[in-house]
């Protein structure tokens, strides 16, 4: 079966759960199936598997972005002719070839809101939906938010996505005395690294002075990485950037934290954490709760104190931090294994193909 993958943004060019998922799903259907990936870069071409179509998506205009995908997308699959095609982006076309598409998450990267534009924008993504074959949800949350559209709820299949254990795996700890704090993920707005800034100002005197917060990522938002900079100023934070390995920085914290103030799709950053043994403070969200099983310290979101007295009760209380950490890991090896998600989607694969052969 000849199958392309087509993503707007691929590992190593751009790094957050996306592209994560397609690069493991794209490394995975390489050991079965003819596939030929077609992905956007906005950094460096170089950056992506050398056997890839590069699209240009370097542009500053997003919309100039997603037409220039779509229409050298369709020239590409024109030429290749694949039996079936699996999406990691809404506007890739869709025409007579069977056609899969993830959904991730409606939050578009940011959390301002604009009513209107939100609802044009939510039947735009309506209308590419309903001309997919198949969906797949990386959530119930995000099935749920597809269903809203009005798509048919046999369309709809969710699967979580699968996480690489024998990468994320626990480590001892090198102590320096200090208990380490570490915030993994793309740094921008919507991610609320300023939430967790201002939760090490709310920290008891005693607690802040035996703390480091290690805030480190991928810098999505250049304007909003000063505005962090400038904030941790004089207080007991290191931010490290566009670092080539983030394992490390898991390994060596004692938590993780994750104070997201958007609608995530998965929640990767808290998955990760739990592979490595970490206990896991995070945002509240529905979604969050579904992929960590409830395992680690809901925090209201927005609510820097909150997060400081869930960051106390951890500091003080080693016992219930290691058994956190314990129970993650055992959760993630039971829960979040690639190649049966992966045997999920050529179930997909092979029921979309049938259907349409």
């Amino acid at each position: 079966m000849k199958l392309a993958i087509i993503s707007r943004a691929f590992l190593n060019d751009s790094i957050s759960g996306r592209e994560t998922v397609i690069y493991h799903l794209w490394k995975l259907a390489k050991e079965t199936y003819d596939t030929t990936l077609i992905c956007g870069w906005k950094h460096n071409p170089k950056l992506l598997p050398r056997d890839a179509y590069k699209l240009n998506l370097s542009g500053r205009n997003k919309y100039l972005n997603y037409l220039r995908l779509y229409s050298k997308t369709k020239k590409l699959l024109s030429k290749i002719r694949p039996d079936i095609i699996l999406s990691n982006t809404i506007e890739a076309p869709v025409s007579d070839i069977p056609a899969i598409v993830i959904v991730h998450d409606f939050n578009f990267g940011s959390v301002n809101k604009c009513k209107i534009a939100d609802r044009v924008k939510m039947k735009l993504i309506s209308y590419k939906l309903k001309r997919f074959n198949k969906i797949i949800a990386v959530s119930n949350i995000t099935r749920n938010e597809i269903l809203k559209l009005g798509i048919c709820k046999k369309k709809i299949v969710t699967i979580h996505s699968g996480i690489n254990t024998n990468i994320f795996v626990p480590e001892d700890k090198i102590s320096n005395g200090r208990f380490k704090i570490v915030y993994p993920a793309r740094i921008l707005y919507g991610k609320g690294q300023h939430i967790a800034v201002e939760a090490i100002r709310e920290l008891s005197s005693e607690v802040r002075k035996n703390v480091t917060l290690q805030i480190v990522g991928y810098v999505e938002e250049s304007v909003y990485f000063k505005k962090i900079k400038l904030m941790s100023e004089g207080l007991p934070i290191e931010v490290i950037t566009n670092v080539k390995d983030i394992v490390p920085y898991y390994q060596q914290a004692d938590i993780i934290i994750f104070p997201t103030i958007m609608n995530e799709g998965f929640g990767y950053t808290a998955i990760e954490g739990m592979s490595c043994a970490k206990a896991v403070i995070y945002s509240d969200f529905p979604v969050i709760k579904e992929a960590t099983g409830g395992i680690g310290v809901p925090v209201p979101k927005k609510d820097p104190v909150a997060l400081a007295r869930a960051i106390e009760k951890l500091y003080y209380n080693k016992d219930l931090m290691m058994k956190l950490g314990a129970m993650g890991r055992k959760y993630v090896e039971a829960n979040y294994n690639w190649n049966i998600s992966f045997r999920k989607y050529q179930e997909v694969f092979d029921s979309v193909c049938s259907k349409y052969s």
